[in-house]
């Protein structure tokens, strides 16, 4: 039975090839277009869940009350918080202290390469899921002249990942941390969706040392200088553990520091899911208020929108072309086929159509993608593993049972007298079924080509609006290593070059820009 449907539904497609071709440019083009929404969103849902104990994994952040009343939000805290996170709070596993640094040159004889760093506690692989590659992760960051390379630049400085631990490297960043240090391992590189991207890393000892009595003084709980993670044990509830600490560093500073009011500027700590960081990146007066997250919902409802349109094209077509396939219903219900077996015949040839326009429309995404991620600025593939397969085929699956559905329902039920008769009269609620998809499909077609020109409009006025200066012939130098050490022979230099007509230095963003005649 299957083999004459398949004969049959081939028979019909080639037969009437236009309508084929025609529903075949309507379904991939809707479903090249969830595909790639979909490879984005999948994206922006998977930034920093790389982590093994994500669920237990928390940033600590802490609110800043403002002089108009208002309440700020900082991931910046006391070097001394991790410290006394896990030895005072039971239900902590892990807490320790981050703190990242500027780019520098780490070198190697021959080599000078731009990196990274980053100074992290001694526990910080095992509440961050980097793979260890050489050397123990346990003791790793114990030595506070020891660094930890990731593979690409440890690639980058010896040509090899194994067997390097005990080199030498050199650091010129620009500050205290100049100098020389041994490589105590290596570890797999961020990849390309953490939101923490870092080259390699110091160990946290090391940034005690040099900046004690300064102002990253970890040892003075005015200093806020560092980000805190924590892992909580299995079973802690984090609103009930948010309470707890709430007022926790305002009651350090209370008992250590009893002759000083600077505790009342301190404001509350509280915990963030370290993945939702991402995604609920915005606050509004110390409340979380949403983020990235509404642009992913946007685009999932868009993606759906488009779809639901393709679909309703194919519907209308379908249901179009039924007026050739009433004599086929009539003959098949007079020699015993029932309407099961018909919607059963229907819905196989939607279910093709929608396979064969997802073959079409994944040539389509492959073609554009190197486009779409310029215009994403996101590093997405097209890596063909189980779950992208398992969904991509459950949306050809999904379009083609929706697709599909009406036409078979209508064809199906004709009676076989008023077929062979040809009496059809069509009935008032299939008219204005049709007649709703047709306009519902209109609607949201006019809803996204005029949210289209907005944006258009909109990106149009960021480029060509008028910035208060002449943007051309402007170079810009971030103020780092050498150049940080040396600015004012720089900038002498600069000057002596013919055609410079002025040198602007900002210190407090540390940038020098160059204007030519």
């Amino acid at each position: 039975m299957f083999k004459n449907y398949f004969k049959i539904t081939i028979r019909n497609l080639l037969r009437d090839r236009q309508f084929t071709l025609l529903n075949l440019i309507g379904l991939s083009t809707g479903l090249a277009c969830t595909v790639l929404i979909y490879l984005w969103v999948s994206d922006e849902l998977s930034v920093d869940r790389f982590n093994e104990k994500d669920s237990r994994l928390y940033a600590v952040l802490k609110t800043s009350p403002n002089a108009d009343g208002t309440i700020s939000m900082y991931g910046s805290t006391q070097g001394m918080l991790a410290k006394s996170m896990a030895a005072e709070l039971p239900e902590v596993e892990y807490a320790i202290a981050v703190r990242q640094q500027d780019l520098g040159v780490i070198s190697t004889p021959g080599k000078h390469i731009k990196a990274k760093p980053q100074f992290a506690d001694k526990d910080f692989f095992n509440v961050f899921s980097y793979r260890v590659i050489e050397g123990n992760k346990n003791n790793a960051l114990s030595d506070k002249y020891g660094v930890m390379l990731s593979d690409k630049l440890a690639l980058k400085l010896f040509n090899t990942i194994r067997d390097i631990i005990g080199r030498r490297i050199e650091w010129k960043g620009g500050d205290e941390f100049d100098g020389s240090y041994t490589v105590a391992g290596v570890f797999k590189a961020p990849l390309p969706n953490a939101t923490d991207q870092f080259d390699f890393l110091f160990s946290l000892a090391l940034y005690s040392e040099k900046e004690s009595g300064g102002m990253g003084d970890m040892s003075f709980w005015g200093s806020n200088m560092m980000n805190t993670y924590v892992i909580l044990k299995k079973g802690t509830n984090a609103d009930q553990f948010n309470k707890k600490i709430k007022d926790f560093t305002k009651e350090k500073i209370k008992t250590l520091y009893k002759d000083n009011e600077m505790w009342r500027g301190e404001g509350d700590l509280f915990l963030q899911r370290y993945s939702d960081r991402y995604l609920y990146n915005r606050y509004e007066n110390g409340v979380q208020a949403g983020g990235r997250i509404e642009y992913v919902k946007l685009f999932s409802i868009i993606a759906i929108f488009i779809l639901v349109i393709a679909c309703i094209n194919f519907m209308n077509l379908s249901t179009a072309q039924a007026s050739k396939r009433i004599k086929e219903v009539g003959i098949k219900k007079v020699v015993g086929a029932s309407r099961g077996s018909l919607i059963l015949q229907y819905m196989g040839e939607s279910m093709l159509m929608a396979f064969l326009s997802l073959l079409i429309a994944m040539t389509i995404v492959a073609i554009f993608l190197p486009v779409f991620r310029e215009i994403t600025g996101k590093n997405i593939g097209l890596h063909f593993n189980f779950g992208l397969m398992l969904s991509i085929a459950g949306i050809a699956i999904l379009t083609g049972i929706i697709a599909g559905s009406y036409p078979a329902l209508y064809l199906s039920g004709f009676k076989p007298a008023m077929v062979l008769k040809g009496k059809l009269n069509t009935v008032a609620g299939e008219s204005w079924i049709r007649r709703g998809l047709v306009v519902f499909q209109f609607v949201i077609s006019i809803i996204l080509i005029v949210s289209v020109m907005v944006v258009y409009r909109q990106m149009k006025l960021i480029q060509t609006k008028n910035l208060g200066y002449n943007k051309d012939n402007i170079i810009h130098f971030s103020n780092e290593g050498k150049l940080k050490q040396n600015l004012p022979v720089f900038v002498s230099e600069i000057k002596k070059i013919p055609g410079v007509l002025l040198v602007f230095i900002s210190g407090l963003v540390g940038i020098a820009i160059i204007y030519f005649r």
